[in-house]
């Protein structure tokens, strides 16, 4: 005796099918995320391949990402950040990274970003991702970005989290440093930062 299904009942049952197939993608891709090492991850820098998990060693790390070609924002956030490192003092700021991580790396090489940084401090230091890597090193820290079509000459743009992520020394993600604080606000969070855990 054959089996016929209905339109409706084949309908259901590949709906069914599809909707599992998006719950096991979902759970793949959220515990492949869940099991990524951004500290084992190999970085590029001015200075060759560098590990976060080596930079954050007795120090409060910074992570900031961006791009070059960004209007506002982190031309704004690297000025601030900047400032703010005049105002502590050597003691301080060698116990303190600042990592800017590029999301174009289709226009931004390290070169550019190694020049593009040097107008605003020498602690900060430019680092890229591996490409294939850089989403999940980014949402690993709670931040996101997406390319945007632009109808200019730009071609496109970086849509992405504005926030400075802040690390403990032993890699502990602490409060960030939002976009939106005034310089005396952040100046306060760093300082509390280096009293809690190097007694400065």
């Amino acid at each position: 005796m054959k089996f016929l299904m209905s339109k409706e009942s084949l309908k259901s049952f590949l709906a069914a099918l599809t909707l599992v197939a998006v719950l096991l993608f979902s759970y793949q891709k959220i515990n492949s995320e869940s099991s990524f090492d951004p500290f084992s991850t190999e970085l590029n820098s001015q200075d060759g391949k560098v590990f976060l998990k080596d930079l954050k060693k007795d120090k409060i790390t910074l992570l900031y990402f961006g791009f070059l070609a960004c209007p506002d924002v982190c031309p704004t956030t690297l000025s601030t950040m900047s400032s703010l490192f005049k105002n502590l003092s050597k003691e301080k700021l060698d116990k303190i990274n600042f990592i800017f991580i590029g999301l174009d790396q289709e226009r931004d090489s390290l070169d550019e970003m190694k020049t593009y940084v040097s107008h605003f401090h020498p602690k900060i230091i430019p680092v890229i991702v591996p490409i294939e890597m850089l989403e999940s090193f980014a949402r690993y820290f709670g931040v996101v970005f997406s390319k945007v079509p632009l109808k200019s000459q730009m071609g496109y743009t970086i849509d992405h989290s504005t926030q400075v992520v802040v690390l403990s020394p032993d890699g502990k993600i602490l409060t960030p440093i939002l976009h939106t604080y005034s310089k005396p606000l952040i100046l306060s969070q760093v300082n509390q930062l280096l009293k809690d855990y190097f007694s400065l």
